[in-house]
């Protein structure tokens, strides 16, 4: 193990070496020992873990719990409501709006006059047409 990933392992594990994956522990220790310099940022991670650990709340195992059934409940009763009627009714009027606007666009003007043309244009053209008829 490099310092680079020993520091890694530390930033991402805290100061309490027993407390990384199994398989980099005994790595860890002897890169520890073979790089005495690491004994500074292991003792600064050390600081870091006993604040949080003082400034983390005490919370009692029953608030846990309930926490933990709550959550499980709201889980179930969502599975067995049935969908509501609107999550498919949007969609389909998105679409059938889109077709009437299109139906009517094509409706007015069935000669083909520039007038219709342009309304096809604002409808469809990437450009971004304005008012005052420029494009940008």
């Amino acid at each position: 193990m490099t310092p680079d990933s020993f520091c890694r392992l530390l930033d991402a594990w805290g100061a309490d070496i027993s407390r990384w994956p199994e398989d980099r522990q005994v790595a860890a220790r002897a890169c520890l020992a073979a790089h005495p310099e690491l004994l500074a940022p292991l003792a600064r991670a050390g600081a870091l873990d006993a604040a949080i650990l003082e400034t983390a709340p005490q919370v009692r195992e029953q608030e846990i719990a309930a926490a933990i059934a709550a959550v499980g409940y709201r889980l179930e009763t969502s599975r067995r409501r049935p969908a509501r009627a609107g999550r498919v009714g949007w969609p389909l009027a998105a679409l059938a709006s889109a077709a009437a606007i299109l139906l009517a666009i094509g409706l007015h003007d069935p000669s083909g006059t520039t007038e219709g043309a342009a309304m096809m244009t604002l409808l469809f053209d990437s450009d971004l047409i304005l008012l005052d008829g420029a494009a940008r």
